[in-house]
């Protein structure tokens, strides 16, 4: 399970920074069909929300 959420947020990650897709579309496509549950998931597991990650790239990367 941990091996798979971290693939997930790796990608969600890659895509939040080279793409300008909106979240909805980045929880999606990374295999969660809820955005407000990737956004909690994201947040725990990365330390930011995925907006401000994507705002604040240089500081989170």
């Amino acid at each position: 399970m941990q091996y798979l959420a971290r693939l997930r947020m790796e990608k969600a990650k890659a895509l939040l920074h080279q793409t300008d897709l909106k979240i909805c579309d980045i929880a999606e496509r990374v295999g969660y069909e809820n955005p407000l549950y990737f956004s909690s998931y994201f947040k725990k597991w990365v330390g930011v929300n995925p907006s401000d990650y994507k705002d604040g790239m240089g500081s989170y990367a």
